[in-house]
């Protein structure tokens, strides 16, 4: 079966699932606030949500943007599973939210259609160690290339490759935690023993700012989440030049 099905199968308890995940909801608040603290002055900003499964990430970035005084946006979520989007639409939006079926790597070609010119920045939750490793560098070369010059992308993802701590707790939390809530409230846990192993195989920290330097991004800074998700979970702000 194909991820984007597994993830289908998955789709309607998620939500459930990441409410009993301490730490989830705040740190993809704090992604999103970083990324919009430095949009800068513009009026309308635009921007993808890239990954956006069922609407969480797009609430935080909207929330972000409300509480920073951006009272109209466009926002784009963007996502590869159907069951998650049919999640995503079911709640409330304000205009300027749109959803969009498609996966990363056909980015170029959805922002032709979705978007008028380049955004001023774009959050990717989750997305990165979900696309092939061989096609990682065209991902963030896509990304970038959306991206207005002087424009934003924060990535947030669990990174614990080359570190045994990190590994051993994210193994423990998932065999432990994960896999057993998920098989309490139907939540389809062959998704998250994907979950498990993709974190173990995702990129090294150092890995993605490789990648995210021969793309040509600057202005790379990196922070961990607090409480259990310390050395596990990152969320790493890198700049299109101008």
């Amino acid at each position: 079966m194909q991820l984007a099905e597994q993830f289908d199968r998955a789709a309607g308890r998620y939500d459930l699932l990441t409410r009993l995940n301490p730490g989830y909801h705040g740190a993809l608040r704090s992604a999103a606030d970083a990324l919009v603290a430095r949009l800068g002055t513009t009026t309308r900003p635009t921007l993808w949500d890239l990954g956006c499964g069922s609407g969480l990430s797009t609430r935080a970035l909207l929330d972000a943007l409300a509480a920073a005084g951006f009272d109209r946006s466009r926002v784009v979520g963007l996502d590869a599973s159907a069951g998650m989007l049919d999640q995503a639409r079911a709640k409330g939006w304000p205009e300027g939210v749109s959803f969009v079926e498609a996966v990363a790597q056909d980015l170029p070609e959805v922002a032709a259609r979705e978007v008028d010119g380049p955004a001023d920045g774009a959050l990717a939750a989750y997305l990165m160690r979900n696309v092939p490793q061989d096609q990682r560098d065209a991902v963030v070369r896509a990304i970038r290339d959306q991206l207005r010059p002087g424009g934003w992308v924060a990535l947030q993802d669990y990174h614990v490759k080359g570190e045994a701590v990190p590994t051993a707790i994210w193994t423990v939390v998932c065999w432990a935690v994960v896999l057993p809530l998920a098989a309490v409230v139907r939540g389809n846990p062959s998704i998250y023993r994907y979950l498990w192993r993709s974190v173990l195989d995702n990129d090294s920290t150092a890995d993605l700012q490789a990648r995210l330097e021969r793309a040509g991004l600057t202005d790379i800074t990196w922070s961990t989440a607090r409480g259990w998700q310390r050395g596990i979970l990152h969320t790493v702000l890198a700049r299109r030049p101008a």
